[in-house]
């Protein structure tokens, strides 16, 4: 679990910078606002693997079928008999 938080975080990080990278007149040039921007869009992409990371699968009940007898009643024998099964699941 921690592993897969590890390489996720890396990899935001990584393309997270990638993607934000200024020339070296911009960074000479005291251009704040594109260091801000790179470092809000990596905190945010390192929130979101974090969370990502952290969701849990849903609980699926085991489901549980067994065969339920069909009866019809008989005029001939007085009474109910089973004609067929039915697959009833819960």
């Amino acid at each position: 679990m921690f592993r897969k938080f590890a390489i996720a975080a890396v990899t935001v990080a990584t393309v997270a910078t990638a993607a934000v990278t200024m020339t070296s007149n911009e960074a000479q040039a005291g251009n704040r606002r594109g260091g801000a921007i790179a470092a809000g869009a990596i905190i945010g992409l390192a929130a979101g693997a974090i969370i990502a990371s952290q969701a849990q699968p849903r609980y699926h009940a085991p489901v549980r079928c067994h065969n339920q007898p069909v009866r019809r009643w008989n005029p001939y024998y007085r009474q109910y008999v089973v004609v067929g099964y039915r697959q009833v699941c819960y």
